[in-house]
């Protein structure tokens, strides 16, 4: 199973995906956004850098489950790599449509390339109280959602 992300300022809403990834599989690959991949994205002198960002997410990540059940890898594009890994079962996303399209579009490159596709494990976001998905960018902009009763 694979599941991939910035994670950038680790939140909640971060938590309750990795949880649930670690809970649907035997193991959980995470791919992480490298700072190179980030480099044209909006706000990016706010997003933390590579190591700060595998740093949290390793912490988080040990917490909960045995170092075998998991592993951290650098991802530079969009696929991460799951266009080719030939023993992937399933990728978990969240329920943003621009993520689950690109899970759509990978399984295609899968397909392509004469793999077999895999599940689409779609989870719904963690939300605040205003109804809107708890985010990074919300909290990058000073949203002070520090004190919000989140929906899960």
């Amino acid at each position: 199973m694979v599941f991939a992300g910035t994670f950038d300022h680790l939140h909640d809403g971060h938590k309750h995906l990795l949880l649930a990834a670690l809970r649907l599989g035997r193991f959980a690959a995470i791919g992480l956004t490298t700072d190179k991949m980030i480099e044209g994205k909006k706000g990016r002198e706010n997003i933390e850098l590579y190591d700060e960002r595998h740093t949290a997410l390793d912490e988080f990540l040990s917490k909960h489950a045995a170092s075998e059940a998991y592993c951290i890898f650098p991802i530079d594009t969009k696929e991460g790599g799951a266009d080719k890994m030939e023993d992937l079962e399933a990728l978990v996303v969240s329920d943003e449509i621009k993520v689950v399209q690109n899970a759509f579009d990978i399984n295609a490159l899968r397909a392509a390339n004469g793999l077999k596709r895999f599940h689409i494990l779609v989870i719904p976001r963690v939300r605040t109280q205003d109804g809107r998905p708890l985010s990074s960018s919300r909290i990058r902009d000073g949203e002070g959602l520090e004190d919000q009763e989140l929906v899960y």
